[in-house]
């Protein structure tokens, strides 16, 4: 662009994951923009998180609660009269596209697809670059850089999630409180949302897997236990005879600042991974019938495993449908057929144990 803008809105409206992987599009956004107004607006409290005192972002904006609440928020956002909205991937929603136009930016950035431009109202967006099903989400969004001039493939690609010093302290007293300083920990996080169950390995072969681990006596577990797997957690906790570290009942922030003293972390698809990849912590994700070549957590410190299925990945159509849209014709053997002496053994090959 000729000119800085004065003010631009991205709107991240999907899950943790997701907010992540826009996080190296936003990082140069203030790089090349220092002193334009960046606001970001997220669905809940959780992926507002992710940037939340930031200096990569100057406002946070919440859109939920009653529909007079996000009325008065989109208008809030209308008064600020930006110049540019830039949609995070994947944006082919209706309810995306009408609030980047009611907003009433006078640039307003998206991706194209190649269906649903009458019924999702993309149209209402003018400036669009063609999404690719082959491109990893992370250059899916730094690809809409390129609607601003700006040449993303000379720029460092580099995913944060922010933490503040509270954080960290919690952290380093947890660590000293357990026992796990100069230990090896691995974080393990067992769960995702209830909503995308589809994607969660065994929960006894998570507990095998632990006791595997738990051989070698420089080995510490940390147990992650949310509100949308306490079940699972409980059961892996009693199954591996209370030996692992339940780390329960936290804040966003301090389940970040917990896997960044991580050596190793070993999870679901979900967006604990993208957090560990975020602090170029070493990261294996379980893999079941979603697409990796999208969405495995970005970096040169990842890795992803599953069972070898003739419907993996099975995803619905259209690419970017998110879980409640995978189907699996093959019982989800990509899942069932893999076994915890083969995460152990990828543990080894990579030298992460």
């Amino acid at each position: 662009m000729n000119t800085a803008p004065h003010k631009i809105v991205v709107f991240c409206l999907s899950g943790i994951g997701n907010t992540i992987l826009f996080t190296p599009t936003l990082r140069i956004l203030r790089e090349k923009f220092p002193k334009t107004k960046i606001t970001a607006v997220f669905q809940n409290s959780a992926t507002a998180e992710v940037m939340r005192g930031s200096l990569s972002v100057d406002e946070i904006i919440v859109f939920n609660g009653s529909f007079f609440k996000k009325l008065k928020l989109l208008f809030h956002l209308r008064n600020q009269k930006f110049d540019i909205s830039i949609t995070a991937f994947p944006s082919n929603r209706i309810e995306f596209n009408l609030f980047s136009w009611l907003v009433n930016a006078k640039t307003r950035i998206t991706h194209s697809y190649n269906v649903g431009q009458i019924r999702t109202l993309s149209f209402l967006q003018n400036k669009k670059i063609k999404a690719d099903e082959k491109l990893h989400d992370v250059i899916q969004n730094l690809n809409l850089l390129e609607l601003m001039n700006i040449d993303s493939k000379k720029e460092k690609i580099r995913l944060f999630f922010h933490l503040e010093k509270k954080d960290r302290l919690f952290a380093k007293g947890f660590f000293i409180k357990n026992k796990l300083v100069g230990k090896k920990v691995i974080a393990i996080h067992p769960g995702t949302k209830k909503k995308d169950a589809i994607r969660r390995w065994d929960k006894e072969k998570f507990a095998e897997l632990i006791n595997l681990l738990l051989k070698d006596k420089k080995i510490r577990i940390v147990l992650f236990k949310g509100p949308d797997e306490e079940d699972v957690a409980d059961y892996i906790y009693e199954k591996t005879g209370k030996k692992a570290i339940m780390a329960e009942n936290l804040n966003l922030k301090k389940v970040g600042a917990l896997i960044e003293k991580c050596s190793v972390f070993i999870g679901t698809d979900s967006g604990l991974g993208h957090i560990a990849a975020a602090f170029g912590v070493k990261t294996l994700v379980i893999f079941g019938p979603a697409n990796p070549t999208r969405t495995i957590p970005y970096g040169e410190h990842t890795a992803y495993i599953r069972a070898k299925c003739p419907c993996s990945p099975a995803l619905k159509y259209p690419f970017w449908s998110t879980s409640d849209k995978i189907i699996c014709n093959n019982n989800l053997q990509c899942l069932k057929k893999l076994y915890p002496h083969e995460i152990y053994e990828e543990l080894k090959k990579r030298k992460w144990i």
